[in-house]
């Protein structure tokens, strides 16, 4: 192999022609071989472990994430795709425990169907990331007249994790080249760019294809095959707007208009929690009047679908709670999510990942053995991580407990997202990945201690 290279080498050296794409033979030689060069600017460490390979230590500490985007992409489409309602029903169920869980999985040897649904969405996506930005930095490197950069390493793993399942190749391609060309080689390459090269991709293609970013892309490989399988498992298993399957994220729950208020959601929780949400005082006052003006003859906590929604939904005067109609289901879907209710909006099955969101972002356990990882090898600061994760759980806390103590009835009547459980925001969507991956980045992120933290 040595010899092989070396014979490249050297009729690059003696073509002219050829000599222009030096570069390129290089690029493969350094990425088998140590580089036969001494640095004439920091780090100045004479180690076999060279700024390649301590680059590819990153993309080492991302094979949880990538063996999770293969899992459970997979996973998700194989169920969301089926249009089988009965399928559905099958895999919520499943939801319960580790053992359920599994066996769903590997019944009928359904996880071959899963893996091949997960790499059929996930591989073509690092391939068309890695030839773009790959040939893009080549063609840099061949007209500036100096060796290909080893940061594309990591840049082309990380784009992939951060994309959603159904995003098209074409505009993979489009959005690696320009991002590329815009947060690093107009900065004079790697290790000169300042910021990050993945975030300007997502930030670059979130901007340019809006609708291929967001709303419903985030399971299958085809949108459009999921909502006709969505439609249909509806309208055979008779479920409504409100208790029917759905594709939204947890990001999309969250995201709710602010007419919707925290008493709005509590009082739809009462039927799972009874008194144990908040305002439940002002609920039953409130409760009271409704009940007594309607003449319902209804129990708090044991409302019917229909009177549950009369209740949060009827005007002020008549006892109700004043929720518009059309922002009902929003409610009673943040609801769960903040109160955990539901077999999918679990904390534990939050933070291992069974949820809908770009490929490599679902699990949070996975993240944190990549993080581990990465801090035992030097690669990122803890501090970084640690600064992310308490800025985060500060600010939250201060709108939840905000509302809560300042606000009057006890924040009865504050946006319902103020209320929402600080330590839920690690678990919604892509804040683990970003804290670890992005925060983390050796070029881009602070070189002082003191900076790490602020």
């Amino acid at each position: 192999l040595r010899k092989l290279l070396d014979y490249q080498l050297a009729l690059a050296d003696k073509y002219p022609l050829l000599n222009k794409l030096k570069p390129s033979i290089t690029a493969l030689d350094t990425f088998l071989y140590e580089a036969p060069v001494n640095t004439r600017e920091a780090p100045h460490i004479r180690d076999a472990v060279d700024l390649k390979r301590w680059m590819s230590l990153v993309v080492v500490a991302m094979i949880p994430a990538i063996l999770m985007a293969l899992w459970n992409t997979g996973l998700q489409s194989f169920v969301y795709s089926s249009g089988d309602y009965k399928l559905m029903d099958e895999y919520l169920a499943s939801l319960g425990s580790f053992g359920d869980y599994f066996g769903f999985a590997f019944k009928n040897d359904r996880y071959l169907t899963i893996l091949k649904e997960g790499a059929l969405a996930f591989l073509p996506v690092v391939l068309v990331t890695y030839l773009a930005g790959g040939l893009t930095e080549m063609a840099f490197a061949i007209v500036r007249r100096h060796e290909v950069a080893e940061g594309f390493l990591v840049t082309g793993m990380l784009v992939p994790l951060i994309m959603p399942p159904t995003i098209p190749l074409w505009m993979v391609a489009v959005g690696t080249v320009v991002g590329i060309v815009l947060s690093k080689e107009l900065f004079g390459g790697t290790g000169m760019n300042i910021i990050n090269p993945a975030l300007t991709i997502r930030a670059f293609m979130f901007f340019t294809f809006p609708t291929r970013m967001s709303g419903d892309v985030w399971v299958g490989r085809n949108p459009f095959v999921v909502r006709e399988s969505l439609v249909k498992m509806n309208a055979d298993a008779g479920k409504s707007a409100i208790d029917g399957y759905s594709q939204a994220t947890m990001l999309a729950k969250f995201n709710i208009a602010p007419e919707i208020k925290q008493i709005h959601v509590n009082a739809i929780a009462t039927n799972n929690l009874g008194d144990k949400v908040g305002n439940y005082d002002l609920i039953q006052k409130a409760f009271d009047k409704w009940n007594q003006l309607g003449e319902h003859g209804a129990q708090l906590g044991k409302l019917t679908a229909e009177q549950l929604q009369s209740f949060v939904t009827s005007p002020l005067a008549e006892g109700g709670l004043g929720l518009g109609a059309g922002n009902y289901a929003d409610a009673f879907h943040f609801s769960a999510l903040q109160h955990g209710l539901g077999e999918l909006n679990n904390n534990w099955l939050l933070f291992l990942g069974n949820k809908l969101g770009c490929m490599g972002e679902t699990s949070g356990l996975l993240i944190l053995l990549g993080a581990l990882f990465i801090i035992l090898t030097g690669v990122g600061s803890w501090r970084t991580m640690a600064a992310v994760v308490l800025g985060t759980l500060f600010t939250a806390s201060c709108f939840e407990w905000g509302s809560k103590l300042l606000a009057a009835d006890g924040g009865a009547f504050t946006s319902a997202q103020f209320g929402f459980p600080a330590y839920k925001m690690l678990l919604l969507g892509g804040l683990a990945f970003g804290l670890v991956y992005m925060a983390t980045d050796p070029v881009s992120s602070c070189d002082t201690k003191m900076g790490r933290w602020i």
